[in-house]
């Protein structure tokens, strides 16, 4: 069976612009066109988009995705530097949430909340935010 790239993003549950850039990054090739040039995808298609689409989910870019999938980098070794990322990120988010904690327990009292806490919290997510 042979589908057209829009009745293919759909099936797949993907736009149809994700498909057309996956083919200008070499991730996903169509097999093959119509005589109108349209791209045209067989469902073998498919197996290669899950794929795609599991890894950016990781949080993988897709240029790394690109080498895994021409096999020029290991999986087992994306997979835990993506994990090690991953576990960095919580530790900076949950600095996040110890600060905005901490925020929040000044403003109890009567007083006039301590600012600085707050600029704490401003810190710890440009942090997050600059590793992203």
């Amino acid at each position: 069976m042979v589908y057209r790239v829009r009745e293919f993003a759909r099936l797949a549950g993907v736009t149809v612009r994700a498909l057309h850039h996956y083919d200008r990054l070499g991730l996903l090739k169509p097999s093959g066109r119509s005589s109108a040039g349209y791209r045209l995808y067989r469902a073998s298609d498919a197996s290669r988009l899950e794929q795609i689409v599991v890894l950016k989910f990781l949080g993988l870019p897709l240029k790394q995705i690109a080498r895994l999938l021409k096999r020029q980098a290991p999986l087992a070794d994306v997979l835990l530097r993506q994990q090690l990322l991953l576990a960095e990120k919580r530790q900076q988010l949950d600095a996040a949430i110890r600060a905005i904690g901490r925020a929040e327990q000044s403003l109890a009292g009567t007083r006039e909340p301590d600012w600085n806490l707050f600029v704490q919290i401003v810190r710890e997510i440009e942090m997050q935010n600059n590793t992203e």
